[in-house]
This record gives C-alpha cells, sequence and structure tokens, in this order.
C-alpha cells in the first residue's frame, strides 16, 4: 500500500481536528497544505489556524494595500497576508506588508526583506497584536510596524529604537508618516461605503 506523509493524510481534515506531527509541525506541513481562507501560523511547533477575518477587515487591508501600493517607490512591493518564516517552527501572517525583495512573488518572506508589517485588529486578536506580534517583529528587524483598529479606525506608528525595541512614532485616525516614504491618509477615507450598516441577520440554529 502506498504511504503518505502526515500531512498528505490531513489534508481533508477541518483545522480544528488536525493531528500534532512528531516533533511538532514545521514550515515542511504548511507546504504541503492546500490553500484555503484558513491563516496558518506557528510558534515554536504549535500550529494556530485562524479564520478568514470579517468583510471589513478585508476592504481595509485591500484598500491600504492600494494606497501603498501608489506611494511606495521602486523596488517596494505591497502584498497582503504573505507568510513570514522566522525560522521552520515559527511564522506570522500580517495583514499587509511592505517588503524588498528579488523574488517578490513568492509566497513568503523572511523578515530581513519585510519593511512594514501591518496588523489590523480582530475580536480576540488584541494581545497577540499589542504585544506578541511586535515583540516577535521587533526582535527580528523589521523596522516599521503599524497596528491597525476599527472601531473607530485608529493607527499606532511604531519604528524600531535600540535594544530591538518599538517605538510609538504616531498614533491617531490618520495614517501620516515619512518613514519608509512620504504617506499621509485617514482611516476612515480608506473604509467601504457600507462600513457602519447594521449589525445584520442572526444565524440559524441550523440550516436547512
Amino acid at each position: 500500500m502506498e504511504q503518505t506523509t502526515t500531512t498528505e493524510a490531513q489534508l481533508a481534515v477541518p483545522p480544528a481536528q488536525l493531528v500534532v506531527p512528531p516533533g511538532g509541525w514545521t514550515v515542511d506541513h504548511l507546504d504541503a497544505l492546500p490553500e484555503s481562507h484558513y491563516r496558518y501560523e506557528l510558534t515554536d511547533g504549535a500550529l494556530t489556524v485562524s479564520p478568514s477575518p470579517s468583510s471589513l477587515h478585508q476592504a481595509l487591508a485591500m484598500r491600504l494595500g492600494v494606497h501603498l501600493e501608489a506611494a511606495a517607490p521602486e523596488p517596494l512591493v505591497v502584498t497582503q497576508a504573505v507568510e513570514i518564516r522566522f525560522g521552520r517552527q515559527l511564522t506570522r501572517v500580517p495583514d499587509v506588508l511592505v517588503v524588498r525583495s528579488d523574488q517578490p512573488d513568492r509566497h513568503w518572506f523572511a523578515p530581513s526583506e519585510v519593511i512594514v508589517a501591518v496588523e489590523i485588529e480582530s475580536p480576540g486578536s488584541h494581545l497577540e497584536d499589542r504585544a506578541t506580534k511586535p515583540a516577535l517583529y521587533a526582535h527580528y528587524g523589521i523596522p516599521h510596524y503599524w497596528r491597525i483598529e476599527l472601531r473607530p479606525p485608529l493607527v499606532n506608528m511604531h519604528i524600531i529604537g535600540e535594544g530591538s525595541v518599538y517605538q510609538m512614532i504616531g498614533a491617531g485616525p490618520r495614517l501620516c508618516t515619512s518613514e519608509p516614504f512620504a504617506l499621509d491618509v485617514a482611516l476612515a477615507d480608506l473604509l467601504p461605503r457600507w462600513a457602519g450598516r447594521g449589525s445584520g441577520p442572526a444565524v440559524p440554529e441550523q440550516g436547512l
């Protein structure tokens, strides 16, 4: 009988039921997973699976990416939700990235290629976005970290300082900076027209 790897045998299994490989998860296991709307991140071999963000979160990330693309000079490249690999068992997936790379079409980047990492807070991600990720990004020398809150739209901008620790250089409703390139935009202007409408229908107890 043909043998398969642990990851290959798990491809049809929902993320919540994935079995931990011997020795923990590595980027090799992630590479073997099919593309999906889930986000997979590794911390010392432990796998964190996050569902697709809200439509508002996605819309802001898309619109911010377009705005950054128009402002960023060559050879900087703007992309969304692409993995940063700090090691074989340590990864993160920022919402928006500005990178400098000879191969910008890859599906992951090294921290040395990342110029700006942007995180848009979601319910349940506050500790990760305010403590864990900035400590990790600063430790590996990513020069700029921007954290965006949605309600109300606010941005906190940080730059790497002494001792590989981020220092806040700006906070408020506008993303205004001269580094790594000139940028001045109100976050409210990046929200879609439908932002702020009602909460939508209730989810039924059981679908038909």
